[in-house]
């Protein structure tokens, strides 16, 4: 799907529907396509590592921790609910990516850290994905990048009045 789909299903839903206010579609949609398109640019980065883009990217927060963290705040991190970071842990620790083991200060909580083999994972993958995503932002100057990040983090922050 590229930005002229987009405005096609945009328009095809203003003539059937023209009493929504579709404007959010033309963010979350965009965030979409970017979203589809970066799993799909990055899956050979992965493929060989035998990793999801979601493992990578709790790897990549738990790699530089210096204390265990609580699922729960792992979630929060990563922005998505508690059963996900769930799953994804349990994937992971099933390959002996993480550890997990009970927190002394919370018997409901559950504490989690990176492995020694969970490190040298995300230290051949990571840098592999970086450089393709370097290749990708390319083509933008710094003022765009700036630009780009700037729009992102106003969006965050609006998505985190509404769901935080």
């Amino acid at each position: 799907m590229c930005a002229d789909t987009l405005g096609d299903i945009h328009d095809a839903w203003r003539r059937a529907r023209p009493d929504l206010d579709i404007s959010a579609m033309e963010v979350f949609g965009r965030l979409k396509l970017i979203q589809a398109l970066h799993e799909t640019a990055v899956e050979p980065v992965f493929s060989g590592a035998s990793l999801s883009p979601p493992e990578v990217d709790v790897l990549v927060l738990l790699r530089h921790l210096e204390e265990p963290i609580i699922a729960r705040e792992l979630a929060r991190l990563r922005g998505c609910s508690r059963a996900a970071i769930g799953r994804i842990l349990s994937k992971l620790d099933e390959r002996g990516l993480v550890a997990r083991e009970p927190n002394p200060a919370d018997r409901r909580a559950v504490l989690v850290r990176i492995t020694e083999l969970g490190c040298q994972r995300i230290d051949e993958v990571f840098p592999r994905q970086l450089v393709l995503e370097e290749r990708v932002l390319s083509s933008l100057t710094a003022q765009q990048r700036e630009q780009v990040t700037g729009a992102l983090d106003l969006l965050a922050e609006a998505l985190g009045g509404v769901s935080g």
